[in-house]
């Protein structure tokens, strides 16, 4: 078990760092935007829930062939793995078009809906229509991103995702402020410097699979010509995962709707708050997908029993590890909103939100890594598919309306309420895993 520990580690670091990465991001460009006043952060909050959206149904779809390719491997099957790597960029790309489309003719009504303020609308289309362009390049890199780290390559894509963060990080700081000669852009400068580093990234991802003839250097042919049988499989076991993730994705999407409408602060407060927690929950979504890759495998080599092993030492270390982490966040909160230029009544706002944040920081890496590591992987993204969106829909998004919209509850009891959802998820999920039911040979 100590051999588990140790290539877990290898696997998850990676893993984290990636996801930190990508989260470094969005927060970048919040915090350097946000110097300009809190009219733009509320234009890239808005615009940046649209590429939430997408980038949860994207990560739905990785997830379900994440499911095959983890056991595939398992069995080293690499053909397979690369049907399905196929597969997943074939949905990827048509998914990104869709989300193209919506966004270049339709950024009027998405930001209307969100009740954005006039001097938010105007910078928010434009910003929207042009961040956009890169949807296509995260959708392929995305795929490829799947696929190397079910084969337990995780570092590529912790070095893709830093590659980009560079870049982004330079060109906002060239073209939002007007440095080395360019003109001072604002919130389109943060637009063009996110699609040029989307695209950086697709070229580091491609350059090394193809340079260092890793197993996903396949063919055009090879990817694109999958059997039938290959994809009837795929819909019948991933449909469940890709249908939580859009579900989920939905339902965080109707919660910023809610909260856009209690005060015109709370937006630009759950655009920080959210952008701060996605940061604090990497290395428990590095965990719960190198968990998952773990418990795959050994589901897909028919090590039942090992796989509940795994499930139960992951669980123990996500409890311990979140409940240090909680202690920390909570009381570095001054410092972690310091670089934000925003006014008296957000920060104070700020401040009290994450505090829950921290609270509910515990629960929620014990859930992401039952549902999304090991009930998923272990071959029954079904039941995942009932507990997390019946906790979303039945018990969150009532909630948050309750409080938010009917009974006209401030910004922090109605955030507060919404979390109910993750206390009962954590109740079900723990009970189910005990029941030893997700463990399903998914490949065989």
């Amino acid at each position: 078990m100590n051999q588990f520990y140790k290539k877990f580690f290898i696997l998850m670091l990676p893993m984290a760092l990636k996801e930190l990465i990508s989260s470094l991001t969005n927060l970048v460009d919040t915090i350097m935007i946000g110097r300009l006043g809190d009219a733009p952060i509320a234009a890239i909050g808005i615009g940046n829930q649209v590429y939430f959206l997408f980038t949860v149904f994207l990560f739905g779809i990785s997830c379900g062939a994440g499911v095959f390719s983890s056991q595939f491997w398992g069995k080293q099957d690499i053909p397979k793995m690369r049907k399905i790597l196929g597969l997943n960029l074939l949905l990827a790309m048509g998914l990104a078009l869709v989300f193209i489309f919506a966004a270049v003719t339709f950024p009027v009504q998405i930001f209307n809906a969100f009740k954005a303020a006039p001097e938010t609308l105007n910078e928010g289309v434009t910003y929207l229509r042009i961040v956009c362009i890169g949807y296509f390049a995260t959708a392929i890199t995305t795929a490829f991103d799947s696929s190397v780290c079910c084969s337990e390559k995780a570092a590529l894509p912790f070095i893709v995702r830093a590659v980009g963060l560079l870049v982004n990080v330079i060109l906002n700081w060239i073209l939002i402020f007007g440095r080395l000669g360019a003109p001072a852009m604002g919130v389109k400068g943060a637009a063009v410097a996110t699609v040029i580093a989307r695209f950086s990234e697709l070229a580091v991802m491609l350059s090394a699979v193809y340079g260092r003839k890793m197993i996903q250097a396949a063919s055009f042919k090879e990817l694109f010509t999958i059997p039938k049988e290959i994809v009837v499989k795929f819909f019948k076991t991933s449909s469940a995962v890709i249908l939580n993730e859009m579900a989920w994705a939905l339902g965080t999407t109707a919660y910023s709707w809610v909260f856009a409408r209690i005060s015109p602060e709370a937006i630009v407060v759950i655009t920080i708050v959210q952008n701060i927690e996605r940061l604090m929950l990497v290395f428990f979504h590095g965990g719960g997908n190198a968990g998952g890759v773990f418990i795959g495998k050994a589901v897909g080599a028919g090590n039942y029993e090992e796989a509940y092993e795994y499930g139960k030492r992951l669980a123990v270390l996500s409890v311990i590890t979140s409940v240090v982490l909680s202690l920390i966040f909570v009381a570095a909160r001054p410092i972690i909103l310091m670089p934000y230029q925003v006014s008296a009544e957000v920060y104070n706002q700020s401040m009290n939100l994450l505090a829950v944040v921290a609270v509910m920081m515990n629960i929620k890496a014990l859930t992401f890594l039952l549902i999304v590591g090991v009930f998923r992987n272990g071959g029954n993204p079904g039941a995942a598919f009932l507990i997390d969106i019946g906790c979303v829909w039945l018990v969150g998004v009532p909630m948050v309306t309750l409080g938010g919209l009917v009974l006209h509850l401030p910004l922090l009891i109605s955030y507060a309420m919404m979390c109910s959802e993750e206390i009962v998820k954590v109740i079900i999920s723990v009970t189910y895993f005990k029941k030893k039911k997700w463990m399903r040979n998914v490949v065989s």
